[in-house]
């Protein structure tokens, strides 16, 4: 299983580096949705521990990131 979500992510690793370097609008977008596409996949096969460890970054990233934003006056 480890094989498949290494391989999805490199296929989305090289879309993204498509996307951002081709000028062509078609080929932009079928990069972004091959991306999006493998990056699920990429975390669909990738093991429990790996999920939980990217569940906890972006938990933690979030609550940090609410930290530092100062609430709105209006």
């Amino acid at each position: 299983m480890l094989w498949f979500s290494l391989i999805t992510l490199v296929i989305a690793l090289v879309a993204i580096y498509l996307t951002v370097n081709i000028l062509e609008e078609v080929v932009q977008v079928a990069a972004v949705i091959t991306a999006l596409i493998c990056l699920f996949l990429s975390f669909v096969f990738a093991p429990w521990l790996v999920k939980l460890m990217i569940v906890v970054v972006l938990l933690v990233s979030f609550e940090h990131h609410q930290a530092q934003v100062p609430p709105y006056n209006s």
